[in-house]
């Protein structure tokens, strides 16, 4: 028999804790954070009387005062309540049982996101790894229920371990995503075909930053050939995608010297551009730059001298027309390609005297030092062979 203390702490606590709830609910959070913290005074003295029930009901408290403390932005103070919580689940309850399994997966998971958004990527990671040694061991039939959840612990993932330069972790990130989105694939619809080739070709700029070249194009050939369908379809919804793809595909063909195949790609990927460029100028306007100057580049590497100027010329009037958009972010560009013209081109260097004055416009610019150096130089080579 419960004496009369106990059932008055029972009455009291099951009131505050719902009174808790309601405040809460209502994000009238100060008020809430004392509630719980009362009614958890309670569940800890009434844990002698009925282990089960209470102890269910420390975890309940424990978590909703962290939900408080992150919707406050107080990441710590949510975090240390949320270890409290799992330590107690861990201790107390059937760890063998799918329902603890999952909340404990669930629990890591909000601790991961809250040292993300502290940006402590150490602690984030462990703790994300921990949901998903949870989440690889479920069954066939829980995986539907829980497939959005284990993709976004390997996008988050991704994200974080590429902060850090952590190619291989980053690596195994993307390829959890994709053999999940390849158990999703059907082919009667093109349900996460988007975000599969996505993924691809994230894996592929990741293999390509790394200087992985070849299994970059490997993977951006896969990556194009869904994108292929897809812009079939829904032009406007890839046409960007496309077009980056096929200029990172004519950059790794350049390298391998398939100079057909590159020059293919180019020309795609520069046609697709155009049109956005037409659309939205200053978006789309350097990367139609950064495509002249790399077929520059392709045709001075194959002494194809006049065809390399040509482009050269293409970029300085690209960059002049930007400049009148932001002036600040596009002038140094155009000091740099101003300076190719004089080193690769043998245009006068009088023309040096144009992007002097630019620079002195921009000298609070880095890059300025780097500028000068180039042109002091220049102007002397020239000099000395006139």
């Amino acid at each position: 028999m419960y004496n009369l203390e106990t059932i008055m702490d029972e009455l009291i606590e099951k009131s505050l804790s719902t009174s808790a709830k309601s405040y809460q609910e209502r994000s009238q959070f100060k008020i809430a954070k004392e509630l719980h913290i009362n009614a958890l005074k309670l569940q800890k003295k009434l844990l002698i009387i009925d282990k089960k029930h209470y102890s269910s009901r420390i975890v309940t408290t424990l978590n909703a005062l962290a939900l408080i403390y992150r919707e406050e932005n107080n990441s710590m103070l949510a975090i240390n309540y949320y270890k409290q919580s799992i330590f107690l689940r861990k201790k107390l309850f059937d760890s063998s049982l799918i329902k603890n399994r999952y909340e404990l997966a669930k629990r890591y998971t909000d601790i991961a996101n809250l040292y993300r958004r502290e940006y402590k990527y150490e602690e984030s990671e462990f703790f994300y790894n921990k949901a998903l040694e949870i989440y690889n061991i479920i069954s066939l039939e829980d995986f539907d229920t829980f497939k959005v959840q284990i993709l976004n612990i390997h996008n988050y993932l991704s994200i974080i371990c590429k902060e850090q330069d952590k190619f291989q972790e980053t690596k195994d990130a993307y390829m959890g995503m994709l053999s999940i989105y390849q158990h999703l694939l059907t082919d009667e619809s093109d349900e996460y075909k988007p975000e599969l080739a996505r993924t691809l070709s994230d894996l592929a700029s990741l293999y390509f930053n790394n200087n992985k070249k070849n299994r970059a194009g490997e993977v951006y050939l896969l990556s194009l050939e869904i994108l292929l369908h897809l812009y079939q379809k829904e032009p406007n919804n890839y046409k960007e995608t496309l077009a980056l793809t096929l200029h990172r595909l004519a950059q790794i063909y350049t390298i391998q010297h398939e100079y057909t195949d590159a020059l293919s790609a180019y020309r795609e990927s520069l046609n697709h551009y155009i049109e956005l460029a037409e659309e939205k100028p200053t978006k789309y306007g350097s990367y139609v730059a950064t495509i002249f100057k790399d077929l520059a580049s392709f045709y001075r590497s194959q002494n194809k001298i006049k065809m390399a100027e040509y482009f050269h010329l293409k970029v300085v009037d690209l960059y002049t027309e930007l400049t009148h958009y932001n002036e600040y972010k596009y002038a140094l560009k155009l000091v740099s390609a101003i300076i190719d013209g004089v080193a690769y081109y043998r245009q006068h260097t009088v023309s040096l005297y144009q992007a002097e004055a630019i620079i002195k416009i921009h000298r609070k610019n880095m890059q300025i030092d780097k500028l000068l150096d180039k042109i002091y130089h220049l102007r002397y080579d020239k000099n000395s062979v006139y």
